[in-house]
Formats: structure tokens, C-alpha cells, sequence
């Protein structure tokens, strides 16, 4: 038996109009609150750029990489860090370097610099002063489910949901064929309650197991009450495919199909031997896509996704 584990964003979900999109807006919207701000232009970004940030690692969720990408900018703003009230910093000369840089996120992660300003508004949660985290949620979800996920209405965004251009990159009747080679899951860093939101849209009842960021959290928690540690659990760390590898003791070959280097890395450090599986078909930029799994450990890649059901039936398995 097979057991084929899935990441979703990337690899069956196409999110360059929802989770990408989202963290472009949450950045525009964070940074047009601050001095200078009517100056800003939205995009501030090409989904490229914002691509190129994923691929660098180290980031657990989109949170994670709206919270990156606004500490990138604020690099080029002035007196941030200065004052503690973000409507205080000056983003001017910010958005003349938006104006004349081509590949302003690329330059500044080049350059080894991060500004810590923006930090504060990124701890807690979501109604509890991670204004970063909330902008992000009110823009993804939309007012009714933001609403009800929450409790309460949102504050900086009322329009439609992005969840809602969510669309499929994996055909569903492939992954039917492929759950023929298989068990499927799925590991990845949403919420449960967002990762379990297209399975239900698109009808995919062919996954056996959902592994979410609820669970790393709920592991976590565990941890820090029994030793007093602190750890993360997020990819690259194999929390997530050793819990799911546990249930399936019988598994003979296991896969794991991931779209950024965390995701080859997070195979590699399994200590059960997942093939890494690099999705390269759902970058803006395929051939540095490729170059970097390749780098983390990806044993094969995948350019187009009729080339997933390829490995089932050539030298790979």
C-alpha cells in the first residue's frame, strides 16, 4: 500500500486569488494607515515577488508571510520602530521605492535586512491586538464567515470573502485515480475549519486523513504544559506527516506532495522515509520553483498535474 500525503495550498488549491491575494491586500492595507500612505499603490507587489518570499522559508501559515512581507517593507519606510504607533511611521520614501524597483521584496531579502516594527501588531490574535492576523482573516474569509468564526463584525475589510475564488489545481477525478495507487491525506498549515472548507466545496471525500495547523497547536500546547518548552511544530518540522505515517503502519512507499522547500524538507526529516514530491506547476516563477525544491531535497518534481499519476506507473514507485 501506498500512502500519498497531500499539502493544499499550491498543490490542490490554486490560492493566487485568495491567501496570495489576501496577504498583498492585508499589506496595503496595514501600511496605508501610516504616514504617507496615500501615496502607496496596489498592488505594492507582483505575486512573483510575493512567491519568491514563500520559497525563503521559515514561514508557518500566510500570517507568517503577511507579517514577513510588511517587516521587508518597512525596511524602506522611515522612523519605524521609532514610535509605537504605526500611523506615526513614514512610508514616503517606501512608495518611491515601490516606484522605481523592479523586484523590491527580492532586494531587501538580498540586502539581510528586516525591521522589527510591526511586530507588536502581530501578537495575540485575532481580537486580541494581532491587527496584522485580523486584516488578513477579514479579507479571507469575507464579513459572514469572518463573523462567524470570530464572534464579532469585521474592522478594516467588508468585502466578499477571497476563500470564495478558491479553485481546484488537481482535477477531482485524478485524484480519485490516484486514490486507486493509495491512501490519501493531507498535511497542511490552515486551520482545520479552512482546510476542511474546499474539501466540502469541491466534494473531495477520497482523503482518509486532515492534518491542520489545530493539531500542531494542540501538540504544542502539550509540550509547553509537560516540560515547560516551547516548540513549533509547523513544517519543516515532520510533526505533521510522522502523526499521519503513524496511523497507516502498513504503508510500503509514502509521498509527500509539497510546492515549497519547507514542505521537501519536512519529508526529508521524517523518520519515515517519505519520497519528497515537489509541486512546481503552481509558481509564477516554475523554473526557481524547481530550483529551489530541488535544493531542499525534492526527489522528484512535478510540472503539470497529469504528471502526478505518472509516478504510479513509471520507475519511481
Amino acid at each position: 500500500m501506498n500512502l500519498l500525503v497531500f499539502d493544499m495550498d499550491g498543490v490542490l488549491v490554486d490560492v493566487s486569488a485568495s491567501y496570495r491575494e489576501a496577504t498583498r491586500q492585508a499589506a496595503y492595507i496595514f501600511l496605508k494607515g501610516c504616514k504617507g500612505g496615500d501615496l502607496l499603490k496596489a498592488p505594492l507587489f507582483s505575486l512573483s515577488e510575493l512567491a519568491a518570499v514563500k520559497q525563503s522559508g521559515g514561514l508557518n501559515n500566510d500570517w507568517d508571510m503577511t507579517h514577513r512581507v510588511i517587516s521587508l517593507l518597512l525596511v524602506m519606510a522611515e522612523n519605524a520602530g521609532g514610535f509605537t504607533e504605526h500611523a506615526q511611521w513614514d512610508v514616503e520614501p517606501l512608495a518611491r521605492y515601490l516606484d522605481s524597483t523592479e523586484r523590491p521584496l527580492s532586494a531587501i531579502m538580498e540586502s539581510g535586512h528586516l525591521s522589527k516594527a510591526a511586530d507588536a501588531y502581530y501578537a495575540g490574535d485575532v481580537g486580541s491586538g494581532n491587527v496584522i492576523k485580523q486584516i488578513f482573516q477579514e479579507i479571507y474569509l469575507g464579513q459572514e464567515l469572518f463573523t462567524r468564526t470570530y464572534g464579532f463584525a469585521p474592522q478594516y475589510c467588508k468585502q466578499e470573502g477571497l476563500i470564495l475564488k478558491e479553485k481546484l489545481f488537481t482535477p477531482k477525478e485524478l485524484l480519485k485515480k490516484l486514490a486507486e495507487s493509495g491512501t490519501l491525506a493531507i498535511a497542511t498549515g490552515r486551520p482545520r475549519s479552512e482546510a476542511l472548507y474546499p474539501l466540502e466545496k469541491h466534494g473531495l471525500d477520497m482523503f482518509s486523513t486532515v492534518v491542520s495547523l489545530d493539531e500542531c497547536e494542540a501538540e504544542e500546547k502539550r509540550i509547553l504544559e509537560k516540560t515547560g518548552c516551547r516548540v513549533a511544530l509547523g513544517k519543516p518540522d515532520p510533526f505533521m506527516l510522522d502523526y499521519i505515517a503513524s496511523l497507516y503502519p502498513e504503508a510500503e512507499k509514502l509521498y509527500y506532495f509539497g510546492d515549497v522547500g519547507d514542505d521537501m524538507k519536512a519529508a526529508k526529516n521524517s523518520r519515515y522515509h517519505y519520497i519528497a514530491v515537489g509541486i512546481a506547476y503552481s509558481a509564477p516563477d516554475k523554473d526557481l520553483a524547481s530550483h529551489k525544491l530541488t535544493e531542499c531535497g525534492a526527489d522528484i518534481l512535478i510540472h503539470s498535474p497529469d504528471e502526478l499519476i505518472d509516478i504510479f506507473g513509471g520507475s519511481h514507485v
